[in-house]
Formats: structure tokens, sequence, C-alpha cells
């Protein structure tokens, strides 16, 4: 498991603007090529440029299809279904990167996504996914973040809800911590897969310990 430093032109909130999953990046069209050339050998995946600037909270992916706003351009879609993906863009405005944690293995959405889209979501994901909320927020896409083999969840949680959270996503470990001097928003801060991480520049030794603990496999 690698694990490196990153930014976007200057902005620490990398989870933000970026998404990747085991195969691929969807990135922005700005975003350097010395980050796209990061992102492809830490996580061994291909990076796709898109015409949007927000990808990591408007859209949700994992290796079985991808998950779209409805603010997302006609353009940004034709450019993710180049992947040969199925695509779902949803009839009403949800960040989905904020509201749905998911890996290839299982899931969580938010209680605020209604049930029509949330059976649609499933059917691409090819995941079973829980309604619930994370520290007693919707944000559950927001306070977490999670690959094919680990994760890591706000300090706000408590052990049994990380207990529940392994249980429900199949995962070896779920480790509690923060990104970037403190954040409690952890996917605003990592991207990556079971193959490597990038994590914001002023994420800090303890935090990366911590990081490196419940990712590495």
């Amino acid at each position: 498991m690698e694990i490196e430093f990153a930014d976007l032109n200057g902005n620490i909130h990398i989870g933000v603007s970026i998404l990747c999953t085991e195969n691929y990046a969807l990135v922005p069209i700005e975003t350097p090529e010395a980050l796209v050339n990061l992102i492809e050998s830490t996580m061994n995946i291909e990076a796709i440029k898109l015409a949007e600037r927000i990808i990591g909270s408007l859209v949700l992916g994992n290796s079985n299809g991808f998950i779209l706003s409805n603010v997302v351009s006609k353009e940004v879609v034709e450019q993710i279904e180049s992947t040969g993906l199925p695509v779902y863009q949803a009839p009403e405005f949800f960040a989905f990167g904020n509201v749905v944690l998911a890996n290839d293995f299982g899931g969580i959405i938010s209680p605020i996504v209604p049930s029509k889209i949330r059976e649609n979501i499933q059917n691409i994901l090819k995941v079973p996914l829980t309604v619930r909320t994370i520290a007693n927020s919707d944000l559950v896409g927001s306070l977490a973040y999670i690959t094919n083999y680990g994760g890591l969840i706000t300090p706000l949680s408590h052990e049994d809800e990380v207990k529940e959270l392994k249980s429900i996503l199949n995962l070896e470990e779920i480790g509690v911590g923060s990104v970037n001097k403190g954040s409690e928003f952890i996917s605003s801060g990592i991207i990556g897969n079971s193959k490597g991480l990038l994590i914001g520049r002023e994420t800090t030794g303890i935090e990366i310990m911590e990081i490196t603990r419940c990712f590495s496999s």
C-alpha cells in the first residue's frame, strides 16, 4: 500500500474534486499532468479528465458502475460512459459523494435519499445498501472513506457504530481519525483504492499513522 501527499492546484481537499475506484480515477480537466501521473502510478488505475470541478462530491462509483447528480452535464455523462460501465443519473439533486458510502462489497446510504433512487443506485453498484447515518449525520459519504480493504471514520462516531460498519461493508479494518489537521470530513482529504492512497498535504503525522494502520493490507 503506497500513501503519498497531494493537492489539486494548491487545494488540499482533493476528495471533493476527484473520485477513485479500483479501476478508474475521475479528475477535473484542470488537473495537472504531474498529479494525474501520481494518481495512476500510486493506485494502478486509469485517470479520465472530465469537464467538471467537484466530481468527488457529485459522483459516486465502484467497480460496477457510477451514480451521478442531476446537475452533471451531458458531456460529463458521456465521458464517464466511455468507461463502458453502467451510469445512472438521478432525476433530482443529490451530492452522492456526500450521502452514499460504498465499495465493491456493500454500502450505506443516507435516509434522505428516496427509496426509488436508492434502488437504482443499488442496481448499478451491484452491492447491498443499508439505510443509516454516521454519528447521527446524513453525510455518510463525507464523514468516512473506504476502500475494498479498510476505512477511516470520523472521531464523532462511537465504537459500536464502527463494529456495525465493518460488518455492513465487509471490511477488515475501520479506523477512527481525521485528515488535514483535524478535519472530520474524511472523504474531503483522501482519494484512493486498495492499492494506494493520496492524502491532503496538511494531514499530520498522527493522522497518517491511523490512515496507514487501517488501510494497509
